[in-house]
C-alpha cells in the first residue's frame, strides 16, 4: 500500500464533506500541527492517534534526558549570564521532564494498582470456585 500524501486526499475529503478545499486543508493542517505539538511537548506521556497506535516515551531517554540537561544547567551556571535565554529554555524543559516523569509514575502506580486488583480478584473467584469443586456428591438417600 502506497502511502497518500496530502494533496491527493484533499480533494477527495472536501468533496466528501461538501467543504471548500481551502477549508478541507485549513483543518487538516491544523489537526497535524496540534499533532506535531502533542508528540514534540512534554505534556503527556502517551499520545494516541487513531488508526496510527499510542506513542510513548521510553523512561530511559526521558533519565537521560533529565541527567543531560542538569549537567547543561550546571555548566550554564558557571559561565554566568551570558547565556541567559539558554538557562531559561534549559530550566524551561526541565522543569517539563521532571513533571512529566513524575506523571509517567503516577500512571505506572495505577496500572500496579490494577494489575494487583485483577489478580487478587482473579485468586479468589478462583479459590471460591475451587471450594465449590470440593463438595461431597449426593448420594440420593436419607440418612
Amino acid at each position: 500500500m502506497r502511502p497518500k500524501k496530502s494533496k491527493e486526499f484533499i480533494p477527495e475529503v472536501a468533496k466528501e464533506t461538501n467543504l471548500s478545499k481551502e477549508a478541507t486543508e485549513a483543518i487538516i493542517s491544523y489537526y497535524w500541527q496540534e499533532v506535531r505539538k502533542s508528540l514534540s511537548s512534554l505534556k503527556h506521556s502517551r499520545v494516541h492517534l487513531t488508526n496510527l497506535g499510542d506513542f510513548t516515551i521510553k523512561h530511559w531517554k526521558l533519565d537521560d534526558k533529565i541527567e543531560m540537561l542538569e549537567k547543561f544547567e550546571e555548566n550554564n551556571r558557571q559561565k554566568g549570564l551570558q547565556q541567559m535565554t539558554a538557562r531559561y529554555k534549559t530550566a524551561e524543559t526541565l522543569y517539563d521532564l521532571r513533571n512529566l516523569k513524575k506523571i509517567m509514575e503516577e500512571e505506572n502506580q495505577r496500572a500496579e494498582f490494577i494489575k494487583m486488583h485483577k489478580r487478587t480478584a482473579y485468586e479468589s473467584t478462583r479459590q471460591r470456585d475451587q471450594n465449590m469443586e470440593e463438595q461431597e456428591p449426593d448420594t440420593g438417600g436419607d440418612h
